[in-house]
Protein backbone atom coordinates (compact mmCIF):
# COMPACT_ATOMS: atom_id res chain seq x y z
CA UNK A 1 0.00 0.00 0.00
CA UNK A 2 0.66 3.75 -0.98
CA UNK A 3 0.93 5.98 2.20
CA UNK A 4 1.17 9.75 1.37
CA UNK A 5 3.13 11.60 4.18
CA UNK A 6 1.71 15.06 3.69
CA UNK A 7 -1.63 16.81 4.13
CA UNK A 8 -0.99 18.96 1.04
CA UNK A 9 -4.29 18.54 -1.23
CA UNK A 10 -2.07 19.49 -4.34
CA UNK A 11 0.27 16.31 -3.85
CA UNK A 12 -3.26 14.16 -3.10
CA UNK A 13 -5.11 15.77 -6.43
CA UNK A 14 -2.20 14.84 -8.56
CA UNK A 15 -1.71 11.27 -6.98
CA UNK A 16 -5.40 10.66 -7.61
CA UNK A 17 -5.89 12.26 -10.87
CA UNK A 18 -2.75 9.64 -11.89
CA UNK A 19 -4.73 6.89 -10.69
CA UNK A 20 -3.53 5.77 -7.45
CA UNK A 21 -5.10 4.56 -4.47
CA UNK A 22 -3.22 6.00 -1.07
CA UNK A 23 -3.50 6.44 2.48
CA UNK A 24 -2.54 9.77 4.02
CA UNK A 25 -0.90 10.70 7.38
CA UNK A 26 0.31 14.00 8.36
CA UNK A 27 3.60 14.05 10.50
CA UNK A 28 5.45 16.37 12.27
CA UNK A 29 8.47 16.90 10.93
CA UNK A 30 11.44 18.78 10.95
CA UNK A 31 11.51 21.67 8.20
CA UNK A 32 14.14 23.49 9.14
CA UNK A 33 16.56 23.99 5.95
CA UNK A 34 19.75 22.02 6.27
CA UNK A 35 22.94 24.37 6.36
CA UNK A 36 24.63 24.93 3.11
CA UNK A 37 22.19 22.54 1.11
CA UNK A 38 21.48 23.52 -2.43
CA UNK A 39 17.90 23.59 -3.43
CA UNK A 40 18.20 20.02 -4.88
CA UNK A 41 19.93 18.61 -2.03
CA UNK A 42 17.81 20.34 0.44
CA UNK A 43 14.45 19.28 -0.93
CA UNK A 44 15.25 15.75 -0.70
CA UNK A 45 17.01 15.80 2.85
CA UNK A 46 13.40 17.53 4.06
CA UNK A 47 11.35 14.95 1.69
CA UNK A 48 12.93 12.15 3.39
CA UNK A 49 12.64 13.42 7.42
CA UNK A 50 8.65 13.67 6.02
CA UNK A 51 8.95 10.27 4.64
CA UNK A 52 10.51 8.86 8.12
CA UNK A 53 7.99 10.78 10.23
CA UNK A 54 5.17 9.50 8.20
CA UNK A 55 6.37 5.87 8.11
CA UNK A 56 6.96 6.16 12.22
CA UNK A 57 3.25 7.53 12.71
CA UNK A 58 1.60 5.01 9.97
CA UNK A 59 3.40 2.19 12.29
CA UNK A 60 1.81 3.79 15.17
CA UNK A 61 -1.60 4.41 13.91
CA UNK A 62 -1.26 -0.18 13.10
CA UNK A 63 0.21 0.48 9.79
CA UNK A 64 2.01 -2.39 8.31
CA UNK A 65 6.11 -2.25 7.92
CA UNK A 66 5.53 -3.21 4.72
CA UNK A 67 3.90 0.18 3.46
CA UNK A 68 5.22 2.12 1.02
CA UNK A 69 6.12 5.80 2.90
CA UNK A 70 6.25 8.59 0.28
CA UNK A 71 7.53 11.83 1.50
CA UNK A 72 7.55 15.46 -0.75
CA UNK A 73 9.03 19.24 -0.40
CA UNK A 74 9.06 21.77 -2.80
CA UNK A 75 11.30 24.86 -2.05
CA UNK A 76 11.72 28.19 -4.62
CA UNK A 77 15.17 29.33 -5.12
CA UNK A 78 16.08 32.71 -6.89
CA UNK A 79 19.85 34.52 -6.11
CA UNK A 80 20.99 31.63 -4.20
CA UNK A 81 17.92 32.59 -1.85
CA UNK A 82 15.56 29.74 -0.81
CA UNK A 83 11.91 30.44 -0.52
CA UNK A 84 9.95 28.52 1.53
CA UNK A 85 6.35 29.29 2.74
CA UNK A 86 5.80 32.93 4.02
CA UNK A 87 5.91 33.74 7.40
CA UNK A 88 3.02 36.35 7.43
CA UNK A 89 1.17 38.18 4.36
CA UNK A 90 4.13 40.67 4.42
CA UNK A 91 6.10 38.53 4.10
CA UNK A 92 4.58 37.02 1.16
CA UNK A 93 4.31 40.56 -0.41
CA UNK A 94 7.98 40.23 -0.10
CA UNK A 95 8.50 37.33 -1.87
CA UNK A 96 6.56 37.96 -4.97
CA UNK A 97 8.13 41.42 -5.56
CA UNK A 98 11.23 39.96 -5.44
CA UNK A 99 10.55 37.24 -7.93
CA UNK A 100 7.96 39.42 -10.31
CA UNK A 101 9.35 39.95 -13.70
CA UNK A 102 12.22 37.37 -13.29
CA UNK A 103 12.65 33.41 -14.11
CA UNK A 104 12.77 31.72 -10.57
CA UNK A 105 13.71 27.74 -10.15
CA UNK A 106 11.36 25.19 -8.45
CA UNK A 107 12.02 22.02 -6.82
CA UNK A 108 10.08 19.26 -5.72
CA UNK A 109 12.43 16.60 -3.65
CA UNK A 110 10.84 13.09 -2.73
CA UNK A 111 11.30 10.33 -0.85
CA UNK A 112 10.13 6.90 -0.91
CA UNK A 113 11.15 4.18 2.12
CA UNK A 114 9.81 0.83 1.52
CA UNK A 115 10.74 -2.76 2.47
CA UNK A 116 12.98 -5.31 0.29
CA UNK A 117 12.81 -8.54 2.02
CA UNK A 118 14.13 -7.39 5.32
CA UNK A 119 15.83 -4.06 4.84
CA UNK A 120 14.48 -1.14 4.68
CA UNK A 121 15.40 1.69 1.39
CA UNK A 122 15.01 4.50 0.65
CA UNK A 123 14.62 6.10 -3.22
CA UNK A 124 15.40 10.19 -3.37
CA UNK A 125 15.30 12.12 -6.37
CA UNK A 126 14.47 15.98 -6.84
CA UNK A 127 13.22 17.19 -10.25
CA UNK A 128 13.85 21.74 -11.01
CA UNK A 129 11.16 23.48 -13.63
CA UNK A 130 12.35 26.77 -14.40
CA UNK A 131 9.31 29.37 -13.90
CA UNK A 132 9.23 32.76 -15.25
CA UNK A 133 6.58 35.83 -13.82
CA UNK A 134 4.80 38.89 -15.49
CA UNK A 135 6.00 41.92 -13.73
CA UNK A 136 3.56 42.40 -11.25
CA UNK A 137 2.20 45.49 -9.58
CA UNK A 138 2.17 46.42 -6.03
CA UNK A 139 -1.68 46.23 -5.72
CA UNK A 140 -2.17 42.90 -7.49
CA UNK A 141 0.64 41.37 -4.93
CA UNK A 142 -1.67 43.21 -2.43
CA UNK A 143 -5.20 41.92 -3.64
CA UNK A 144 -3.56 38.56 -4.32
CA UNK A 145 -2.18 37.97 -0.90
CA UNK A 146 -5.43 39.24 0.92
CA UNK A 147 -7.26 36.43 -0.71
CA UNK A 148 -4.81 33.88 1.55
CA UNK A 149 -4.04 31.75 -1.00
CA UNK A 150 -0.24 32.24 -1.10
CA UNK A 151 0.51 31.95 2.66
CA UNK A 152 0.96 27.79 3.06
CA UNK A 153 2.67 27.72 -0.63
CA UNK A 154 6.46 27.96 -0.98
CA UNK A 155 7.81 31.10 -2.49
CA UNK A 156 4.09 32.33 -1.76
CA UNK A 157 1.89 31.37 -4.71
CA UNK A 158 -0.21 28.53 -5.91
CA UNK A 159 0.76 27.28 -9.58
CA UNK A 160 -2.50 25.68 -9.48
CA UNK A 161 -4.89 28.56 -8.27
CA UNK A 162 -5.28 32.41 -9.06
CA UNK A 163 -1.35 32.52 -9.21
CA UNK A 164 -1.01 30.85 -12.45
CA UNK A 165 -1.97 34.79 -13.86
CA UNK A 166 1.49 35.70 -12.43
CA UNK A 167 2.87 33.19 -15.03
CA UNK A 168 4.64 34.18 -17.97
CA UNK A 169 6.64 30.31 -19.03
CA UNK A 170 7.13 27.21 -16.96
CA UNK A 171 9.98 25.78 -18.42
CA UNK A 172 10.03 21.94 -17.30
CA UNK A 173 7.11 20.10 -15.63
CA UNK A 174 4.24 21.80 -13.78
CA UNK A 175 3.03 19.16 -11.92
CA UNK A 176 6.24 19.64 -10.47
CA UNK A 177 5.45 23.37 -9.96
CA UNK A 178 2.40 22.45 -8.08
CA UNK A 179 3.70 19.94 -5.86
CA UNK A 180 4.48 16.54 -7.62
CA UNK A 181 6.75 15.63 -10.54
CA UNK A 182 4.60 12.59 -11.51
CA UNK A 183 6.35 11.65 -14.62
CA UNK A 184 9.55 10.69 -12.94
CA UNK A 185 7.96 9.68 -9.53
CA UNK A 186 5.57 7.52 -11.25
CA UNK A 187 8.78 5.56 -12.55
CA UNK A 188 10.43 5.52 -9.19
CA UNK A 189 6.90 3.86 -7.31
CA UNK A 190 6.56 1.66 -10.05
CA UNK A 191 10.17 -0.01 -9.10
CA UNK A 192 9.15 0.26 -5.43
CA UNK A 193 6.16 -2.36 -6.71
CA UNK A 194 3.82 0.54 -6.39
CA UNK A 195 1.39 0.81 -9.55
CA UNK A 196 -1.71 2.85 -10.69
CA UNK A 197 -4.87 1.13 -9.88
CA UNK A 198 -6.24 -0.42 -12.87
CA UNK A 199 -8.95 1.24 -15.81
CA UNK A 200 -9.27 4.84 -16.75
CA UNK A 201 -7.77 7.03 -14.10
CA UNK A 202 -10.24 9.82 -12.84
CA UNK A 203 -10.00 12.79 -10.72
CA UNK A 204 -12.08 12.15 -7.20
CA UNK A 205 -11.92 12.79 -3.75
CA UNK A 206 -8.76 10.93 -2.36
CA UNK A 207 -8.33 8.34 -0.29
CA UNK A 208 -7.31 9.47 3.20
CA UNK A 209 -7.62 6.52 5.32
CA UNK A 210 -6.81 4.96 9.04
CA UNK A 211 -4.41 2.28 8.97
CA UNK A 212 -6.90 -0.54 9.41
CA UNK A 213 -9.20 0.92 6.75
CA UNK A 214 -7.17 0.96 4.18
CA UNK A 215 -6.32 -2.36 4.76
CA UNK A 216 -10.16 -4.15 4.66
CA UNK A 217 -10.42 -1.66 1.26
CA UNK A 218 -7.29 -3.71 -0.36
CA UNK A 219 -8.64 -7.11 1.34
CA UNK A 220 -12.32 -5.85 0.05
CA UNK A 221 -11.33 -6.24 -3.29
CA UNK A 222 -9.69 -2.95 -4.29
CA UNK A 223 -6.22 -3.42 -7.07
CA UNK A 224 -3.32 -4.01 -4.57
CA UNK A 225 -0.29 -2.59 -5.52
CA UNK A 226 2.01 -4.62 -8.16
CA UNK A 227 4.53 -6.36 -5.81
CA UNK A 228 8.37 -5.77 -7.16
CA UNK A 229 9.67 -8.82 -9.33
CA UNK A 230 11.38 -10.92 -7.57
CA UNK A 231 14.20 -11.18 -10.40
CA UNK A 232 14.59 -8.84 -13.65
CA UNK A 233 12.63 -10.78 -16.60
CA UNK A 234 14.10 -11.61 -19.65
CA UNK A 235 14.80 -8.98 -22.03
CA UNK A 236 16.29 -8.00 -25.19
CA UNK A 237 20.49 -7.52 -25.31
CA UNK A 238 19.73 -3.91 -26.35
CA UNK A 239 17.27 -3.43 -23.84
CA UNK A 240 18.41 -5.22 -20.85
CA UNK A 241 16.19 -4.35 -17.45
CA UNK A 242 18.03 -1.99 -15.06
CA UNK A 243 18.05 -1.84 -11.31
CA UNK A 244 14.56 -1.47 -11.28
CA UNK A 245 14.09 -5.08 -13.14
CA UNK A 246 11.83 -3.41 -15.78
CA UNK A 247 12.21 -2.53 -19.28
CA UNK A 248 10.89 0.33 -20.66
CA UNK A 249 8.46 -1.76 -22.76
CA UNK A 250 7.13 -3.96 -20.09
CA UNK A 251 6.29 -0.39 -17.81
CA UNK A 252 2.84 1.08 -17.92
CA UNK A 253 1.69 3.10 -21.04
CA UNK A 254 1.47 6.15 -18.48
CA UNK A 255 4.94 5.58 -17.67
CA UNK A 256 6.75 5.20 -20.72
CA UNK A 257 8.85 8.38 -22.37
CA UNK A 258 6.99 7.93 -25.84
CA UNK A 259 3.67 7.62 -24.81
CA UNK A 260 3.99 10.41 -22.19
CA UNK A 261 5.30 12.68 -24.70
CA UNK A 262 2.46 12.16 -27.17
CA UNK A 263 -0.06 12.49 -24.32
CA UNK A 264 1.16 15.82 -22.47
CA UNK A 265 4.17 16.89 -24.94
CA UNK A 266 8.00 16.82 -24.61
CA UNK A 267 7.48 20.27 -22.51
CA UNK A 268 6.47 17.56 -19.54
CA UNK A 269 9.21 15.20 -19.90
CA UNK A 270 12.00 15.05 -17.49
CA UNK A 271 15.86 15.73 -18.26
CA UNK A 272 15.97 11.78 -18.16
CA UNK A 273 12.77 11.42 -20.33
CA UNK A 274 14.21 13.29 -23.18
CA UNK A 275 17.24 11.68 -23.00
CA UNK A 276 15.81 8.10 -23.53
CA UNK A 277 13.65 9.19 -26.22
CA UNK A 278 17.29 10.11 -28.53
CA UNK A 279 18.72 6.83 -26.81
CA UNK A 280 15.77 4.62 -27.93
CA UNK A 281 17.52 1.83 -26.50
CA UNK A 282 19.45 1.14 -23.61
CA UNK A 283 22.27 -1.76 -22.41
CA UNK A 284 23.16 -4.79 -20.95
CA UNK A 285 21.97 -4.33 -17.61
CA UNK A 286 20.00 -0.68 -18.16
CA UNK A 287 17.04 0.33 -19.90
CA UNK A 288 16.75 3.18 -21.53
CA UNK A 289 15.76 5.74 -18.92
CA UNK A 290 17.87 3.99 -16.92
CA UNK A 291 20.98 4.75 -18.87
CA UNK A 292 19.74 8.16 -18.99
CA UNK A 293 19.50 9.20 -15.38
CA UNK A 294 22.74 7.28 -15.57
CA UNK A 295 24.49 9.36 -18.02
CA UNK A 296 23.30 13.01 -16.58
CA UNK A 297 24.77 11.40 -12.93
CA UNK A 298 28.09 10.41 -14.38
CA UNK A 299 28.48 13.82 -16.62
CA UNK A 300 26.98 16.25 -13.75
CA UNK A 301 24.16 17.05 -15.45
CA UNK A 302 22.32 18.55 -18.38
CA UNK A 303 24.51 21.81 -18.32
CA UNK A 304 27.60 19.75 -18.22
CA UNK A 305 26.64 17.18 -20.70
CA UNK A 306 25.99 19.97 -23.04
CA UNK A 307 29.51 20.75 -23.37
CA UNK A 308 31.37 17.47 -23.22
CA UNK A 309 33.12 16.60 -26.00
CA UNK A 310 33.05 13.31 -27.79
CA UNK A 311 36.13 11.55 -26.35
CA UNK A 312 34.88 12.71 -22.91
CA UNK A 313 31.00 11.42 -23.10
CA UNK A 314 32.05 7.52 -24.99
CA UNK A 315 33.94 7.35 -21.73
CA UNK A 316 30.69 7.11 -20.07
CA UNK A 317 29.40 3.54 -19.16
CA UNK A 318 26.71 2.46 -22.09
CA UNK A 319 27.63 5.01 -24.24
CA UNK A 320 29.43 4.33 -27.74
CA UNK A 321 30.05 6.18 -30.61
CA UNK A 322 26.37 5.96 -32.18
CA UNK A 323 24.83 7.31 -28.80
CA UNK A 324 27.53 9.82 -27.79
CA UNK A 325 27.23 11.93 -31.69
CA UNK A 326 23.00 11.78 -31.46
CA UNK A 327 23.35 13.58 -27.99
CA UNK A 328 25.87 15.83 -29.20
CA UNK A 329 24.40 16.86 -32.55
CA UNK A 330 20.96 17.43 -30.45
CA UNK A 331 22.71 19.68 -28.53
CA UNK A 332 24.64 21.27 -31.45
CA UNK A 333 20.75 22.04 -32.56
CA UNK A 334 19.95 23.75 -29.57
CA UNK A 335 22.97 25.98 -29.55
CA UNK A 336 22.19 27.08 -33.04
CA UNK A 337 18.21 27.71 -33.06
CA UNK A 338 19.36 29.62 -29.64
CA UNK A 339 22.09 31.60 -31.54
CA UNK A 340 19.57 31.94 -34.99
CA UNK A 341 20.52 35.57 -35.97
CA UNK A 342 17.19 35.80 -38.31
CA UNK A 343 14.91 35.60 -35.04
CA UNK A 344 12.98 39.29 -36.76
CA UNK A 345 11.79 39.81 -32.53
CA UNK A 346 15.20 40.05 -30.76
CA UNK A 347 17.04 43.40 -30.26
CA UNK A 348 20.30 44.01 -31.77
CA UNK A 349 22.28 45.89 -29.26
CA UNK A 350 24.90 47.89 -31.89
CA UNK A 351 25.63 51.23 -29.21
CA UNK A 352 24.53 52.14 -25.67
CA UNK A 353 21.51 53.81 -26.78
CA UNK A 354 20.11 50.14 -27.85
CA UNK A 355 20.27 49.14 -25.07
CA UNK A 356 18.88 52.00 -22.98
CA UNK A 357 15.56 51.09 -24.48
CA UNK A 358 15.21 48.43 -22.79
CA UNK A 359 15.45 50.14 -19.52
CA UNK A 360 13.41 52.82 -19.81
CA UNK A 361 11.36 51.86 -16.83
CA UNK A 362 14.35 52.36 -14.43
CA UNK A 363 14.25 56.13 -15.03
CA UNK A 364 11.58 56.59 -12.55
CA UNK A 365 12.56 53.35 -9.79
CA UNK A 366 12.84 54.75 -6.44
CA UNK A 367 15.07 52.44 -5.63
CA UNK A 368 18.49 51.43 -7.07
CA UNK A 369 18.18 48.60 -9.03
CA UNK A 370 20.63 46.56 -11.24
CA UNK A 371 20.20 44.18 -14.37
CA UNK A 372 21.51 42.59 -16.28
CA UNK A 373 21.21 42.11 -20.51
CA UNK A 374 22.18 38.79 -21.82
CA UNK A 375 23.21 38.57 -25.54
CA UNK A 376 24.24 36.15 -28.17
CA UNK A 377 27.29 36.14 -30.19
CA UNK A 378 25.37 38.10 -32.77
CA UNK A 379 24.71 40.77 -29.59
CA UNK A 380 21.02 39.90 -30.15
CA UNK A 381 18.99 40.26 -27.20
CA UNK A 382 18.37 36.87 -24.98
CA UNK A 383 16.90 38.40 -22.01
CA UNK A 384 17.25 40.56 -19.33
CA UNK A 385 16.82 40.23 -15.39
CA UNK A 386 17.06 41.87 -12.48
CA UNK A 387 19.11 40.58 -9.94
CA UNK A 388 19.54 42.70 -7.19
CA UNK A 389 17.02 45.70 -5.27
CA UNK A 390 18.85 48.28 -2.85
CA UNK A 391 18.22 50.72 -0.81
CA UNK A 392 17.83 54.57 -1.49
CA UNK A 393 21.29 54.56 -2.50
CA UNK A 394 22.80 51.38 -2.84
CA UNK A 395 22.66 47.83 -4.50
CA UNK A 396 25.07 44.78 -3.55
CA UNK A 397 25.56 42.72 -6.08
CA UNK A 398 27.60 39.09 -6.54
CA UNK A 399 29.20 38.05 -9.21
CA UNK A 400 27.40 34.24 -9.04
CA UNK A 401 23.96 36.40 -9.19
CA UNK A 402 25.25 38.04 -12.07
CA UNK A 403 26.27 35.22 -14.27
CA UNK A 404 24.02 32.52 -13.10
CA UNK A 405 21.29 34.29 -15.80
CA UNK A 406 23.79 34.26 -18.11
CA UNK A 407 24.85 30.59 -17.87
CA UNK A 408 21.18 29.71 -17.96
CA UNK A 409 20.72 31.40 -21.14
CA UNK A 410 23.76 30.18 -23.04
CA UNK A 411 24.56 33.83 -22.83
CA UNK A 412 28.25 34.79 -25.03
CA UNK A 413 28.23 38.61 -23.46
CA UNK A 414 26.43 40.56 -21.18
CA UNK A 415 25.58 44.56 -20.41
CA UNK A 416 25.27 45.46 -17.11
CA UNK A 417 23.43 48.52 -15.84
CA UNK A 418 21.70 50.17 -12.43
CA UNK A 419 19.91 53.06 -12.08
CA UNK A 420 20.56 55.92 -9.65
CA UNK A 421 17.41 57.32 -7.66
CA UNK A 422 19.10 60.37 -7.23
CA UNK A 423 18.72 61.24 -11.12
CA UNK A 424 22.07 61.72 -11.50
CA UNK A 425 24.27 58.77 -13.76
CA UNK A 426 27.64 60.02 -12.45
CA UNK A 427 29.18 56.76 -11.63
CA UNK A 428 30.89 56.18 -7.56
CA UNK A 429 34.47 54.80 -6.51
CA UNK A 430 32.13 51.72 -6.02
CA UNK A 431 30.55 51.49 -9.17
CA UNK A 432 33.68 51.43 -10.79
CA UNK A 433 35.11 48.83 -8.48
CA UNK A 434 31.93 46.65 -8.62
CA UNK A 435 32.11 47.12 -12.99
CA UNK A 436 36.11 45.60 -12.65
CA UNK A 437 35.28 42.94 -10.54
CA UNK A 438 32.47 41.64 -12.77
CA UNK A 439 34.45 42.06 -15.90
CA UNK A 440 37.42 40.22 -14.33
CA UNK A 441 34.41 37.50 -13.39
CA UNK A 442 33.28 37.52 -16.79
CA UNK A 443 36.51 36.72 -18.32
CA UNK A 444 36.66 33.69 -15.84
CA UNK A 445 33.99 32.40 -17.15
CA UNK A 446 34.31 33.16 -20.90
CA UNK A 447 31.55 35.65 -20.95
CA UNK A 448 32.39 39.04 -21.91
CA UNK A 449 30.85 42.31 -20.35
CA UNK A 450 30.53 44.75 -23.48
CA UNK A 451 29.16 47.78 -21.26
CA UNK A 452 27.94 49.15 -17.73
CA UNK A 453 25.23 51.56 -18.30
CA UNK A 454 24.11 53.65 -15.33
CA UNK A 455 20.81 55.05 -15.69
CA UNK A 456 19.62 58.88 -14.61
CA UNK A 457 16.25 60.28 -14.55
CA UNK A 458 16.99 62.20 -17.77
CA UNK A 459 20.09 60.51 -19.39
CA UNK A 460 22.61 57.76 -18.66
CA UNK A 461 26.34 56.91 -18.98
CA UNK A 462 27.76 54.06 -20.28
CA UNK A 463 31.25 53.24 -18.88
CA UNK A 464 32.53 51.86 -22.12
CA UNK A 465 32.12 54.82 -23.88
CA UNK A 466 33.15 56.86 -21.02
CA UNK A 467 36.69 54.82 -20.83
CA UNK A 468 35.93 53.67 -17.20
CA UNK A 469 36.04 49.53 -18.18
CA UNK A 470 39.30 48.12 -18.75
Amino acid sequence: MLVLASASPRRRFLLTEWGYDFAVVDPAADESWPPGAGPEAGAGILAERKAAAGRRLWQKQGGASGDVILGADTVVELGGHIYGKPADEADAERMLAELSGRTHKVVTGFAIIYADGGATRVVKDSVTSMVRFHKLTAAQIRAYVAGGEPLDKAGAYACQGDGRKFVQRIDGSEENVIGLPMETLCSSLFACGISPAAGESSVREPSVMEPAAARAKVSAGSPAPAPAPARPPKAHKADRAGANGLRVTDMPAELKPRERAVRYGVGALSNGELLALLLRVGTQGENALRLAEHILTETGGLRALAKITLPELTKTRGVGQAKALLLLAAFELGRRTAEDTDDPDRVVVTKPEDAVTLLNDMRSLDREHFRVIFLNTKNKVLGSESISVGSLNSSIVHPRECFKGALRYGANAVILAHNHPSGDPTPSRQDLALTQRLVDSGKILGIEVLDHIIVGEKNFISLKESGDMK
